[in-house]
């Protein structure tokens, strides 16, 4: 990993020193270091798998979200980005010291063309035109909850992946996107049941493999009106199951994915807010990131086999809202978020799990390139209830600190 962060940070010298005269370059980058307490009840620790007692601990690093970049253009409107992610990625705060955790990433590497003012054309791996806004939470990546942007909380992150899109602009009032987008893999950041696209068991024991024909597909509408914009998208994929074997040739054959999205940022003078809302079914079997809590774990967030060899979708939602108001160099955030997934079992119990979120961030320009950022976050990993079982109770959870930021 270490060499390919070395080949990777010549690359990007390369480009900037090599270009023709024409061409317009940008190198930059920003360092993250978490700095932070985590304080988990006994609930939350126990089915984290820390224990049965209540679970502290201090953690200082650098997680992966730390970044490279380079953006370069030419006089033909043709373009690429490339940003590699640098640091500490996966695990938690209980092997935070270990030098093998350290990792390089590609989070962007794409091209695009612009055709004329009214369209663009681009091509690579990047985030998708769906679900755009984040709320303003940096702190606790490598936790062990997957603690970055409120996922798993209220937000739902669609994730940065291969693709194609048309941009089509529409003055300065709306855009119209529309991304095909590589339909293979899962929601990232846990264990999604039966129907996950690898080839299986069922819940009566039947082997199954899943097949796409189609990208996916994410669609996005920025709409801009004075100081409000509004961002309504929508994300739909269908997956084929062939059955192997004998055992429950009455399965259903096909698990659709969709969600729905509608997100609204604004300002007015110092005041900002922004927020978003989304709502559909089978989320675990699409990629994206809502990090690891109970309304996502064990298929929740999927659809699900059960025993009579009927498939049940699984209906999700998420919604956040984050206020700010800057004064001078510094600028609170105040962030609220709620995620609700249902199910069934096999057996077809009626099941679900809630989940939320509050806080604050402020981010603190102290001087160019040089940001500090307290943050306090409550999180409650909520009940997961079956009917005819009860409730589990998964207990809550809280992260205090600070990040630095370095940017060039």
């Amino acid at each position: 990993m270490k060499k390919l962060f070395v080949i990777g940070l010549a690359a990007l010298l390369l480009v900037a020193f090599s270009v023709p005269v024409m061409a317009k370059v940008k190198v930059g980058g920003i360092i993250f270091t978490d700095f932070y307490y985590l304080d988990r009840d006994k609930n939350n620790s126990a089915w984290r798998g820390l224990g049965p007692d209540s679970f502290s601990n201090t953690a200082i690093q650098v997680p992966n979200i730390t970044r490279l970049y380079a953006r370069w253009t030419n006089e033909d409107n043709v373009g690429m980005y490339i940003e590699f992610g640098v640091g500490q990625g996966g695990g938690n705060t209980l092997s935070s010291s270990s030098d093998n955790d350290y990792s390089v990433v590609v989070r962007h590497a794409y091209g695009w063309w612009d055709v004329n003012p009214m369209f663009t054309i681009m091509a690579g791996h990047s985030t998708t035109p769906f679900s755009p806004l984040n709320p303003s939470q940096l702190l606790g990546t490598r936790s062990g909850s997957v603690n970055i942007i409120g996922v798993g909380y209220g937000d739902f992150y669609s994730g940065r992946f291969a693709q194609v899109r048309g941009t089509f602009k529409f003055g300065k009032v709306a855009r119209l996107e529309i991304a095909l987008v590589d339909p293979n893999g899962t929601l990232a950041g846990g264990s999604y049941g039966p129907w996950n696209g690898t080839e299986g068991g069922g819940a009566t024991g039947e082997g199954y493999q899943t097949n796409t024909k189609i990208p996916r597909i994410d669609i996005g509408v920025p709409i801009y009106v004075g100081p409000v914009a509004l961002y309504p998208g929508f994300l739909y994929q269908h997956r084929s199951i062939d059955k192997i074997g004998t055992v429950n040739n009455g399965v259903d054959d096909a698990v659709d994915t969709y969600i729905g999205s509608i997100g609204v940022k604004a300002g007015f003078g110092p005041f900002g807010f922004a927020g978003e809302f989304n709502y559909g079914q089978n989320w675990g079997n699409s990629r994206g990131l809502a990090g690891t809590s109970p309304s996502i774990i064990g298929g929740m967030a999927s659809a699900r086999l059960k025993d009579d060899g009927q498939i049940n979708d699984a209906e999700t939602y998420s919604c956040w809202i984050d206020l700010s108001y800057k004064f001078g160099p510094v600028t609170p955030h105040v962030m609220w978020g709620r995620q609700k997934s249902k199910n069934e079992t096999v057996t077809s119990a009626n099941t679900e799990a809630t989940t939320s979120m509050i806080g604050l961030s402020v981010p603190i320009d102290l001087a160019k390139g040089f940001r500090l950022r307290p943050e306090v976050m409550w999180y409650d990993d909520g009940d997961v209830k079956v009917d005819g079982a009860g409730s589990t109770n998964m207990g809550k959870y809280a992260i205090y600190g600070v990040q630095f930021q370095i940017t060039f």
